[in-house]
């Protein structure tokens, strides 16, 4: 009976010490020259770009699983142009593949993905990108970059040009930034901070908070029912507007001179308007349905940009 004990014990220990299969591996490399434009276009690997020493495009993938018995992998040079494909055989697939591209700067890219994510650094290119649920990370980019992702987030950093991004759930996080932009969230927090650019901030539910900012165009921070905040690092020369829904706005000149036409408007019932100098003029418009909403205007300095501060039902803040 003891012996018998002893090798179930025995048979028991092994079978939990057993060393488990590994995850099979491979991976494809080719590289190509002559490529101006670049068409891609995956069902869920994530993705990183990274620039080329030279002029030659090399592109690598890793597959781990069953992936690449499934899935066939298309690279097909036409003329100028590299068209990259995942295409499925299978929907019973397991694994996954991660892509690395090394290309040149100044390239065309237009890149799609199911749920992949996306990582590009040191680049000067012309983005289009779209996942579905994927994170963006751009670091260090220059031209003009376009692109979507319906629910991951976004990070942004070091970078300058003509930037419009569209996030549908996740949030952004932009460094360090010069140019153009434009960033959409439905329902995530946006932050910014140590950038020099035109703004176009716009979130749904979240916060927008701006940090260390100098306005170099007529910009906007909006959200819909978060908190708007701006910190400044230079008196505008520009346009400037904060508003939210239901939240706060607040503008920080942070020390600067506040220089321009400056309105500020907030609900009479439920939000404060606060600012620290006297208003030239004050006005009450009925909204109808017992919703009045003051308006206080005052220009100082004399600049003829103007200063906008407006909330649905928070407070609408100006701080020297």
């Amino acid at each position: 009976m003891k012996a018998i004990t002893l090798v179930c014990v025995i048979l028991f220990v092994v079978s939990f010490t057993a060393p488990q299969k590994l995850t099979a591996q491979s991976e494809k490399t080719k590289s190509f020259t002559g490529i101006k434009s670049i068409r891609m276009n995956t069902s869920s690997g994530d993705c990183k770009i990274q620039r080329s020493p030279d002029a030659s495009v090399t592109v690598a993938v890793r597959t781990t699983g069953d992936y690449d018995k499934n899935v066939e992998f298309t690279m097909d040079q036409e003329g100028a142009r590299l068209v990259i494909k995942e295409i499925f055989h299978s929907n019973n697939t397991h694994g996954d593949a991660k892509w690395t591209l090394t290309i040149p700067e100044g390239l065309n890219l237009k890149f799609h993905t199911g749920s992949g994510n996306l990582s590009i650094a040191n680049l000067k290119i012309d983005l289009e990108a779209v996942t579905g649920s994927g994170d963006l990370e751009f670091n260090k980019l220059s031209g003009q970059i376009d692109a979507t992702t319906g629910s991951g987030d976004l990070t942004l950093q070091d970078s300058n040009g003509e930037i419009g991004i569209t996030i549908g759930s996740g949030s952004a996080l932009v460094q360090n930034t010069q140019g153009d932009i434009k960033l959409t969230c439905g329902s995530g927090n946006i932050r910014v901070s140590d950038s020099n650019a035109t703004f176009a901030m716009t979130t749904g539910s979240g916060n927008v908070v701006s940090k260390n900012i100098t306005i170099s165009g007529s910009s906007s921070f909006t959200s819909g029912s978060g908190d708007t905040s701006v910190i400044l690092a230079a008196t505008p020369k520009h346009n400037i507007s904060l508003a939210s829904g239901s939240g706060n706005a607040e503008l920080n000149f942070n020390g600067h001179d506040i220089v321009g036409e400056v309105v500020m408007q907030a609900n009479k019932k439920n939000g404060n308007i606060m600012a620290p100098f006297d208003f030239d003029k004050v006005e009450e418009v009925d909204n109808g349905g017992s919703q009045t909403t003051v308006k206080k205007t005052a220009v100082k300095g004399g600049g003829s940009n103007r200063v906008r501060i407006s909330t649905g039902s928070g407070d609408a803040v100006l701080k020297k």
